[in-house]
């Protein structure tokens, strides 16, 4: 039921959109060292994460995924969003899709839980403010996650000068993102602090998790 809405939202607001006089297309994709997000590693391995975008007036559909360079020990995902802006303010559904390709579960269509009790999508919706070099960030799971999960973020570009930026972030969760034992209270931690600066195509970042009390470097190229 929830696939159903979200399809019939998307398609309402591409037939309404379809017309605008700004609508295209985007694609391209990212080289990451290691692919790290809210500060959790997802794939203890290099990615390639290619996207595709559609984009009409305030409407933008797109598909984004993670796909591990050493399948072994990586991850993949494939994820569908909807994003309405306007002005300094988005609005994002976004569909995380999971697929366990090594071990053949990889059901797209079942949104719930198989026989096994996996699942293998996670719907967000989230929210973000930008004014000049601020942007705020706020989202919650919204379907498969018991906790209905939290994430808050704050970036700031404090850097620009001869097409080089740098920004520092500080981000904050509970449920998924946080490290309880079995039993524990949920609880909202920082999760995510960093500094990230880029060039052209290139950028790394260094990240901090201190509720998991481990830090990544990560470097990417942007096609």
């Amino acid at each position: 039921m929830k696939l159903v809405s979200m399809v019939k939202v998307v398609f309402v607001a591409v037939v309404m959109s379809w017309g605008a006089a700004s609508a295209q297309f985007g694609l391209g994709a990212d080289v990451v060292s290691r692919y790290v997000w809210r500060g959790t590693d997802f794939g203890n391995a290099a990615s390639v994460q290619p996207y595709i975008s559609y984009t009409a007036g305030i409407l933008e559909v797109g598909a984004w995924g993670s796909y591990s360079i050493m399948p072994v020990d990586g991850g993949y995902e494939n994820d569908l969003y909807v994003t309405l802006s306007q002005g300094p303010v988005s609005i994002t559904v976004t569909d995380y899709y999971f697929p366990n390709m090594e071990a053949g579960m990889d059901e797209f269509f079942k949104y719930g839980e198989d026989d096994n009790g996996a699942s293998y999508h996670f719907i967000e919706a989230s929210g973000t403010f930008t004014q000049g070099p601020l942007s705020l960030l706020a989202g919650v799971f919204l379907t498969n996650d018991d906790d209905n999960s939290l994430y808050f973020e704050g970036a700031y570009e404090a850097y620009a000068k001869d097409d080089v930026t740098a920004s520092v972030f500080v981000g904050g969760g509970n449920g998924a993102y946080t490290l309880e034992d079995a039993g524990d209270d949920d609880s909202f931690n920082v999760v995510n602090v960093g500094l990230t600066v880029a060039k052209d195509m290139f950028s790394a970042s260094y990240i901090l998790n201190p509720d998991a009390k481990i830090t990544f470097i990560v470097f990417g190229v942007s096609f």
